[in-house]
């Protein structure tokens, strides 16, 4: 979307309004009475034209991941005001980034909205599921990758005289013979393997627990190990393959998962848990309609905003609309 030709000044009101809902809005931490805040902020034709003007220039400025920026031929100076507009804009675009622009400095590999496919330079492979983030270390007699972020799925090529690890602070899971999917995320570590087997340690001084295919386990931040359910092998790091499957799950678990394979945030309106649970089996490709799929067998209704937000809620909570 190309930007108005009439320019709002900076320091209007509403321009500056805009840029806070803005940073409220990419923080992710908006309440429910916030959003019925933006969406009331957002009706009158002046307050939008703003707010789209204010994304628009944001993106321009690589705000969003993987956003491409093109450098446009200089034609003509830009008013004073309109390089503070810019610079406004840029600083909360870094505030933001900040965490972003430090792992990317870690990462030798990261996946943003969607699975990355990685070769490894043993002729190893690895599946980064959205938002996850490696660190390739190798050397003569190890093969190490720190997991950074998310989960990450590798089919390890043989080579006896160095060991493949992936390792997420203290612990390892080092590979056998086999094809292992490890995950970090809320305060735990987790693995399952799909063939062959692993060893796992949180502490490696532990001592070492063996896995084989549809095993798993995993550790918290106290450092022990312990055994998993069973899974069955189709279900091990099912989303490389682009589904979604979950059993016995609450909605908002399923609406957690959709939401990082979406280009913006989903906030939930309302209270879910009294929603049954579900089993799912969704497309994380088409993650769209696998939105709308979950919101229509679960009687939820999806509002959705600029920025890529969608807002959900239970049926019998969407207001009356006023003509």
């Amino acid at each position: 979307m190309s930007p108005p030709h009439s320019f709002p000044s900076p320091d209007d009101p509403i321009a500056e309004q805009a840029r806070a809902w803005l940073l409220r809005l990419a923080s992710g931490s908006m309440d429910e009475q916030e959003m019925q805040l933006f969406e009331q902020w957002l009706v009158p034709s002046r307050h939008r034209s703003a707010f789209e003007y204010e994304r628009t220039l944001w993106r321009s400025l690589g705000a969003r991941p993987g956003t491409t920026v093109v450098a446009q031929p200089r034609r003509q100076r830009l008013p004073r005001l309109r390089f503070a507009a810019l610079a406004a804009v840029a600083m909360l675009a870094c505030m933001l980034l900040a965490p972003e622009l430090l792992l990317r400095i870690r990462a030798d590999h990261q996946a943003n909205a969607g699975v990355a496919h990685v070769s490894l330079p043993d002729g190893s492979r690895a599946v980064l599921d959205a938002g996850a983030a490696i660190a390739v270390h190798y050397s003569d007699n190890l093969r190490r990758i720190e997991l950074l972020q998310g989960r990450a799925w590798f089919e390890v090529a043989p080579q006896r005289d160095a060991p493949f690890r992936v390792t997420v602070g203290d612990g390892v899971v080092e590979d056998i013979s086999t094809a292992f999917v490890v995950s970090r995320g809320n305060g735990r570590v987790d693995t399952a393997v799909e063939q062959g087997r692993v060893r796992v340690a949180a502490r490696p001084e532990q001592g070492w627990m063996y896995l084989q295919a549809g095993q798993t386990a995993g550790w918290t931040s106290a450092g022990i190990a312990e055994r998993g359910h069973g899974l069955a092998i189709e279900q091990v790091a099912a989303w490389r393959r682009g589904e979604l499957l979950m059993e016995n799950a609450a909605v908002t678990e399923v609406l957690a998962e959709l939401g990082r394979y979406r280009p913006g945030h989903v906030f939930v309106r309302g209270d879910l848990s009294a929603l049954p649970r579900v089993n799912a089996a969704l497309r994380l490709d088409q993650p769209e309609q696998a939105l709308d799929a979950l919101a229509a067998g679960s009687g939820l209704s999806v509002t959705r905003l600029p920025l890529g937000i969608a807002v959900v809620q239970p049926l019998a909570a969407v207001p009356a609309v006023q003509h």
